[in-house]
């Protein structure tokens, strides 16, 4: 398996449809708390932090035990916050756990360090999954994914491709499961690098990578994730969670 594994769960307290987004309740703990156990769970990363520009999420980690990695307040995307890190502690593979990300489930994190393990050439590998509900192949804020058929990104959009009528769709519609699994060299020289026309129009951080012509790779999943973007969204995730088998194993419910 794969060593000098660094998972980064970057979060901040300005989030304009819901701030203070990490810290807030789920089951009576924060929101990155159960990012941070389902990361451990995971057996795979050799050192977790919490990377954040906010002392209020430094306190809230602190206090039930995690690591935090203080990073620049002026980081626009999440993994410029990760490439920080990377810098900073000088390791070989990091991956990009989203905060808000609660339900994340720990084999995905596995399979995202194996997908790196056994592709040595791989520089980023991105989980994707398929969409089958219509409202979510539609739904801007979820991004869709092109690979070809040696699972190379094409496109990323918010828009559904490949493009069809509902029922004329053939091949399935892809969605990019928010986990990024980088080479640290890698996700440094991407942050580095100015943002392109493609990720300007669309708003989706790895266009940059191929607007630079440089390689994602995707990892096929049947893990599906659950964001929290709004207070109606923590309602919603947090009855997932009440039920899901993973939280039974880090807290009573």
């Amino acid at each position: 398996m794969l060593t000098d594994v660094v998972g980064v769960i970057p979060a901040r307290m300005g989030s304009s449809r819901f701030p203070g987004k990490p810290i807030a309740l789920l089951l009576g703990q924060p929101m990155i708390f159960h990012v941070w156990q389902r990361s451990n769970l995971s057996g795979v990363l050799d050192r977790i932090v919490i990377a954040t520009c906010d002392e209020e999420i430094r306190d809230v980690a602190e206090g039930f035990g995690a690591e935090v990695v203080m990073t620049s307040s002026s980081h626009e995307r999440s993994n410029d916050r990760v490439a920080e890190v990377a810098q900073k502690l000088q390791c070989n593979n990091i991956l990009n756990i989203q905060g808000d990300e609660p339900m994340v489930h720990p084999q995905l994190i596995k399979d995202v360090v194996s997908a790196l393990d056994i592709n040595p050439d791989y520089q980023c590998v991105n989980p994707i999954s398929e969409l089958t509900s219509d409202d979510e192949i539609q739904s801007p804020n979820t991004v869709k994914v092109v690979a070809n058929l040696l699972d190379r990104v094409v496109y990323f959009s918010r828009y559904p491709i490949p493009s069809a009528l509902v029922n004329e769709r053939t091949f399935p519609v892809m969605r990019q499961v928010p986990i990024l699994g980088f080479r640290s060299e890698f996700c440094i020289k991407l942050t580095e690098l100015n943002p392109g026309p493609l990720e300007l129009q669309e708003g989706i951080d790895l266009l940059r990578a191929i607007d630079h012509d440089l390689p994602v790779h995707v990892m096929r999943t049947d893990f599906q994730t659950f964001g929290v973007d709004t207070k109606d969204d923590k309602l919603i995730v947090e009855g997932y969670l009440k039920t899901d088998v993973i939280t039974s194993k880090y807290m009573d419910v």
